[in-house]
């Protein structure tokens, strides 16, 4: 069959996809993931193809009794199966696969074009650029390129993970040589653009200190209030943790700026910025003083519920009252056949309501990493935890709750400031 002027576009960065001309090409993945991995390990080689015995250990793992030729034989059939794939899905015949002096290769008479050729491509060209201007504009355009790690998917298994680690540090290089440029020339709304996209990639590895930073630097502090308090929700959320320590010093760090935005520290200055914190009484007592009627507990984020725990617990040094911590989990376990209609986001934001009107105005509770709520019950006995623990999965049931509630009894405890 005549091949076609078409290209085949892969995408290896952020994810898997390919696409034939215009065409999304769906592979057939059923009972094939493993001819999937073939296909990923080929065209991550395709220079000089990878070591049969590399790929063979990879696919199939490494033992001193594995039958080679048994595992040659499944190596065949992957193969096989591999190219009955990828024509399934729209590609024209072709080997696509050869085997060649001990060495496994892609092979494709289709004009080709992979994300991560692109971006080593783009980076050698920056790399050797001479011109200044015109080498930052290339490491901007490299940096694009990178649309999150090498095959999430594959990431547990050591072979992509080092794959994985080399496109990563080129990354890396890219922010390391556009931020120098950028703080030269004071240029804040390009730091930003690309720490924005660093944290998005890698939300959990500090890229929001910087950015915080950078709209502190601009007097941009409504922005840097909204994404330190979203770092914090993420990281309770996700990793029951806060912030690192150098992302809240960060922002603890926050300056009162004068009107002319200087940071002078003459008596006048001081007075200006003296000035300037009276002008925002009205904003903080808005903040703190709700208008509204309040209602039901206080959910926080995790380190905000550890500084309420700890003053619940200087508190009760003068004036002696029961406090009680109480754990939950939200589990979908002995409940199978209704598992693919739980979405446990929306389960947890449903408990999460019903925790705030199961407890009293006194109460507080945070949310602890994907599927737990911490809760911090004041004037109350550990003997009342089990009468609350009913009300809760009572009221999470009546509104049509999809999961299993569960009550730690063995972690609940008084709080006092030895627990602290």
């Amino acid at each position: 069959m005549a091949m076609t002027d078409k290209t085949l576009r892969i995408q290896l960065l952020g994810g898997f996809s390919m696409y034939y001309g215009d065409e999304a090409l769906a592979l057939n993945k059923t009972g094939g993931s493993k001819s999937i991995r073939l296909l990923q390990m080929l065209l991550l080689s395709l220079a000089g193809g990878i070591p049969k015995g590399e790929l063979l250990d990879s696919l199939y793992g490494w033992n001193e009794k594995t039958d080679t030729a048994n595992r040659n034989k499944n190596l065949n059939n992957l193969i096989y199966r591999l190219k009955g794939q990828l024509m399934s899905a729209g590609l024209p015949d072709d080997d696509y696969v050869e085997i060649r002096e001990g060495r496994c290769c892609f092979k494709s008479r289709l004009p080709l074009v992979l994300d991560t050729q692109q971006f080593e491509a783009a980076m050698e060209k920056a790399r050797t650029e001479k011109d200044s201007d015109r080498r930052m504009s290339l490491f901007d355009t490299a940096n694009g390129m990178y649309r999150g790690e090498l095959l999430p998917s594959n990431l547990s298994e050591m072979w992509f993970f080092q794959k994985s680690i080399y496109y990563k540090e080129l990354y890396l290089e890219t922010i390391r040589e556009l931020e120098q440029e950028f703080r030269r020339k004071r240029d804040y709304k390009n730091l930003i653009r690309i720490y924005t996209r660093a944290a998005s990639i890698y939300p959990f590895e500090n890229w929001q200190t910087r950015l915080i930073r950078c709209n502190l630097d601009i007097y941009r502090y409504d922005e840097a209030l909204e994404i330190y308090n979203d770092t914090m929700e993420l990281y309770a959320r996700e990793m029951g943790t806060p912030p690192t320590a150098e992302m809240q010093e960060c922002f603890e760090a926050v300056e009162l700026m004068d009107k002319i935005h200087t940071r002078s520290q003459s008596a006048a200055g001081f007075r200006e910025m003296d000035r300037a914190f009276m002008e925002k009484k009205d904003d903080i007592k808005n903040a703190i003083f709700s208008e509204r009627d309040v209602q039901g507990a206080y959910y926080c984020t995790y380190p905000s519920f550890v500084d309420y725990c700890r003053l619940v617990a200087r508190a009760k040094a003068r004036s002696e009252f029961p406090a009680v911590l109480m754990f939950l989990t939200l589990s979908e376990k002995g409940r199978k056949e209704n598992q693919k209609q739980i979405n446990l986001q929306e389960q947890m934001g449903l408990l999460k309501k019903v925790i705030g009107d199961s407890l009293r105005l006194g109460d507080a509770y945070t949310r602890y990493g994907n599927r737990h709520f911490i809760l911090m019950l004041t004037r109350t006995v550990e003997d009342s935890c089990v009468e609350i623990f009913r009300r809760i999965e009572t009221a999470y049931l009546d509104k049509f709750g999809k999961g299993n509630l569960w009550y730690y009894t063995d972690l609940t405890q008084k709080l006092d400031g030895a627990a602290l």
